[in-house]
């Protein structure tokens, strides 16, 4: 038995089907597998190039896993994440940054969502790189999350300018890049700002009613553009500049306009697109399509994800948690439905590629393992959405707390991921692999 279908089988995958999978889909067509043959049940992906991106988010892992959580292959057996992720197809692992998402005072406790800082990039980079995956980090420039709704400069920033904020995100940026490579971390993309719809580190439309970047976020932008363009000289990489917009459908062209505009120099347009609240896959090929004609910039889902259950594994609300919650119900809540949901915005993005070879990348799913947790660690270990001192830091900046939480959360995600509530892989997670036919 090759070293292949060994680890097919591992998976939970019989002899004979590992045995066809690692020959290629033998008897299925040249290169292709049937869908018979597929553990996810989807096809092959067509105008998918060889370095397409299959990735995932897993920033919170670090901290589940602190936690006590065990991940596992389908047939139960237990292992490192990272080789499962891997033996299902994943090539890629996006890692999100802030700059200090503890509390400032004494006992210092973290806000939560994983307390993603820049150690745990590295230790999580790391065994992605050995692995054998690429990393693309994910720079927040905040110190808890930063959305449509929420940009807030970190702390250490509260009181600077525009201009003192420039230096800082370049140095961050330059810095954190520095140290992530030097330690071995396979950096090959560098997103500038998360979600960053107008906003982002305390200046744009959520502070001053501004939406079109002019009033200091494309400025921050460029300056961590500069921060990247220095990292590659210095180190002689090609790692990606990459800006993330969210409400693609609506708004994903404007902002491509205004970026353009105002002259920031990047490489990548990346979006979320999440089926149940944004619209349809055709609309999204379409209009990642006019932007990466238009303005000459290659095209990346950089999060997406659907549910597979509307059940709530650890008594914290879920994002969620019925049809209510959702504005487009095209698949299935189940898990050959989110499945196919996967399957689509793979497939609508490699159609870019039709048209426009090369420019259409891929697609991460966003916390594929943010399974719900005992409730006696969602504070200690930040394994929750939200800490009761995430509260603290949004309160630095407004009178009350809206955006974030002064209480202990749980995971708003269980429902979202690719391993059910035991840290079991489910069979959605080999569309990365079946999306190859190989």
């Amino acid at each position: 038995m090759n070293k292949r279908i060994k680890k097919l089988c591992k998976a939970g995958i019989s002899l004979a089907l590992a045995a066809v999978l690692a020959l290629g889909g033998a008897g299925a067509g040249a290169g292709t597998v049937r869908a018979a043959d597929s553990v996810s049940g989807v096809p092959q992906v067509a105008n998918m190039p060889d370095d397409f991106i299959r990735g995932v988010d897993i920033s919170s892992v670090f901290a589940l896993e602190q936690s006590g959580i065990q991940y596992r292959y389908a047939d139960g057996t237990q292992a490192d994440i990272f080789d499962i992720l891997a033996g299902a197809g994943v090539n890629y692992v996006r890692i999100r940054i802030w700059n200090n998402p503890y509390d400032a005072n004494a006992p210092y406790k973290g806000y939560g969502g994983g307390n993603c800082n820049l150690y745990t990039a590295k230790m999580l980079g790391k065994r992605a790189t050995d692995a054998g995956m690429k990393v693309f980090i994910d720079f927040h420039y905040s110190d808890f999350w930063a959305d449509p709704a929420n940009q807030y400069a970190p702390k250490a920033w509260s009181d600077y300018s525009l201009a003192y904020k420039k230096d800082a995100v370049y140095n961050f940026t330059y810095d954190s890049l520095k140290e992530l490579l030097d330690y071995g971390v396979d950096v090959r993309m560098v997103q500038i700002g998360n979600e960053t719809n107008g906003s982002m580190c305390g200046v744009g439309g959520l502070f001053d009613g501004v939406w079109d970047l002019s009033t200091g976020v494309a400025v921050l932008m460029q300056q961590g553009c500069y921060a990247v363009d220095d990292i590659n000289k210095a180190y002689g990489k090609d790692l990606l500049k990459v800006l993330h917009f969210t409400a693609l459908i609506a708004n994903g062209e404007w902002y491509a306009e205004q970026v353009d505009k105002m002259g920031v120099d990047y490489d990548v347009f990346a979006a979320s697109f999440y089926p149940m609240w944004d619209g349809t896959v055709s609309d999204m090929t379409r209009v990642l399509t006019n932007i990466a004609r238009k303005y000459d910039k290659k095209v990346l889902v950089a999060e997406t994800a659907y549910p597979y259950t509307f059940d709530d594994a650890d008594g914290s609300q879920n994002n969620i948690g019925n049809r209510d919650a959702m504005r487009y119900a095209n698949y299935d809540v189940s898990v050959s439905g989110q499945a196919q949901a996967l399957y689509d915005v793979f497939n609508g993005i490699a159609q870019v590629n039709a048209s426009l070879p090369g420019y259409g990348m891929g697609a991460l799913y966003w916390e594929p393992a943010w399974i719900g947790v005992d409730r006696s660690t969602w504070g200690t270990y930040g394994t929750g959405w939200a800490s009761s001192t995430s509260g603290n830091y949004e309160l630095l900046y407004r009178s009350s707390v809206e955006g974030y939480s002064l209480t202990d959360q749980g995971s708003s995600w269980d429902n979202m991921t690719l391993f059910d509530s035991n840290g079991r892989a489910t069979s959605a997670l080999y569309v990365f692999k079946d999306i190859c036919g190989r």
